[in-house]
């Protein structure tokens, strides 16, 4: 994750303030060094304050999201779920009415998001954390929406996490998914 940290010209891109979004760099880095859940907390609180506020995208949210689905590969626990969250928070989202070239924001997030598709879906098969797996759900449904060529894949992989019977907690959200897929 610190490489994909490190390829990105933070200077130049604009956060949700209009400034630029050196403290995004500064709050991806140290969820990487998180040695607590009140570390990952912080750095998701800092890193959610510039990319993605109520719901609002800004210039930095696509670095931001192409930042975490790198650290699907590392990140575990705790930081893992919430970092999830934020990937989902950010893949819903639309941009702020102040941002320049607004309407391909929101198309940049979902473009980056959609790089963790096969992680969101060995997520939802495999992981304990209830939390994560939700997350997954989420953004297996939101790649699926957007991108037609996954849409088939996220259909199977909530369709076969429905039959494994493994997440009754989650069945109603899976199928509340699947039927939002079907009416694509």
């Amino acid at each position: 994750m610190k490489v994909e940290i490190a390829r990105h010209a933070w200077g130049s891109l604009k956060s949700l303030g209009g400034e630029d979004s050196l403290i995004l760099r500064a709050a991806l880095c140290d969820l990487c060094e998180a040695a607590s859940d009140g570390d990952v907390d912080l750095a998701i609180q800092r890193i959610e304050d510039e990319a993605v506020t109520q719901g609002l995208l800004s210039e930095s949210s696509a670095a931001a999201a192409r930042c975490l689905v790198h650290g699907l590969y590392t990140l575990t626990g705790y930081a893992l779920a919430r970092s999830l969250e934020t990937l989902a928070a950010i893949a819903s989202g639309s941009p702020a009415p102040a941002q320049t070239a607004a309407r391909t924001i929101s198309e940049r997030c979902l473009k980056e998001a959609s790089l963790g598709f096969p992680a969101y879906c060995e997520i939802l098969e495999t992981s304990r954390d209830i939390d994560c797996r939700s997350a997954a759900i989420d953004l297996i449904l939101m790649c699926g929406l957007y991108d037609p060529y996954l849409r088939p894949a996220a259909r199977f992989a909530l369709q076969s996490a429905i039959s494994s019977g493994s997440l009754t907690e989650l069945d109603d959200l899976m199928a509340a998914s699947l039927a939002e897929l079907d009416q694509v």
